[in-house]
């Protein structure tokens, strides 16, 4: 859809532009905002992803999920295929190398075949959210593809920044909406 394509596009160039300060201090907003959550403490399995450039930043956060005893999981992309792995991640500096795209993901002799089952949260990038859940990722397709897989029984929740909320965003078929989005700004229950 070429209106997806121009709000993306759009949307990137203009979170480019965002002060390192600012993105430190609302990321470390929205981690605040996760932990209230009140599902939390029903929550085990949570897969997150690695922040890049000025994406919300997650690595304090699943630091802290480690720390906390909950099994976090991160994705990665397998080869020419669009669709995404996930691997326990135990230690952050050990279990990490480059992957696709310049993404921290598992390193490969974590990985296996087989998605492990029974994720209960799913934390979800998006360069925009609509109120309603939907959202604007990269264009790739890999989230998609895998939460119709993998996560319909799990919460799922975006991380936006405020200014990336819009009334309503186009969508297609295939999409799946997230549960909660979380700002710097608050908690959105999209239901």
């Amino acid at each position: 859809m070429r209106a997806k394509e121009a709000i993306r596009e759009k949307v990137l160039k203009e979170r480019s532009k965002i002060k390192k300060i600012k993105i430190d201090k609302w990321s470390n907003q929205i981690e605040n905002n996760f932990f209230k959550i009140p599902q939390l403490n029903k929550i085990n399995k949570i897969m997150a992803y690695a922040s890049m450039r000025n994406e919300v930043k997650t690595f304090s956060l699943m630091k802290k999920l480690i720390d906390q005893n909950y099994s976090l999981y991160l994705p990665y992309t397998k080869g020419d295929q669009i669709s995404l792995g996930i691997v326990k991640i135990n230690n952050l500096k050990s279990d990490l190398e480059l992957g696709t795209y310049g993404v921290q993901e598992p390193k490969h002799k974590l990985r296996t075949k087989a998605i492990p089952t029974g994720l209960d949260l799913i934390i979800v990038p998006g360069a925009c959210f609509s109120k309603n859940g939907y959202r604007i990722g990269y264009g790739g397709g890999y989230y998609d593809s895998f939460l119709a897989d993998y996560g319909i029984s799990a919460l799922k929740v975006g991380f936006c920044y405020n200014r990336f909320i819009f009334d309503s965003i186009p969508t297609e078929s295939h999409d799946i909406p997230v549960d909660f989005i979380i700002t710097e700004k608050e908690i959105i229950s999209t239901k």
